[in-house]
C-alpha cells in the first residue's frame, strides 16, 4: 500500500476543502458534509514524513471517510472527493472443491 506524507494530506484537505479549525502543535480541520454530518481531522507538522500504513487506513476510515482510491484521485485531479465513497470492492467468491 502506497501512503502518503503529510504535505500530502495537508493538500488533500485544501482540495476537498476542509476548513482549518485551529492550529497548536497539530492543524486542526472541520468538514460539513451536504447531510449535515461534520467531519473532524488534524495533521502533523511533519512535512515529508511518511504515514505508516495501519494509521493512514484509520485515517481514511475514521476521519477522512473516503476510500483510498477516492484519496489518490483527489490528489491526482483536484476535484473534491464524492462523499459516500464507494465501498472498496469485494474479492472474488471462491469456488467449491
Amino acid at each position: 500500500m502506497k501512503t502518503p506524507s503529510w504535505d500530502e494530506i495537508l493538500e488533500f484537505l485544501k482540495l476537498d476543502r476542509w476548513a482549518e479549525d485551529r492550529s497548536t502543535g497539530h492543524d486542526f480541520f472541520e468538514k460539513v458534509l451536504p447531510d449535515g454530518e461534520i467531519l473532524h481531522t488534524h495533521s502533523s507538522r511533519s512535512g515529508g514524513k511518511t504515514i505508516s500504513p495501519g494509521r493512514f487506513k484509520a485515517i481514511l476510515s475514521d476521519q477522512l471517510r473516503v476510500s483510498e482510491a477516492e484519496f489518490w484521485e483527489t490528489l491526482r485531479t483536484g476535484k473534491p472527493a464524492a462523499r459516500p465513497s464507494p465501498s472498496p470492492e469485494l474479492p472474488p467468491a471462491s469456488l467449491p472443491l
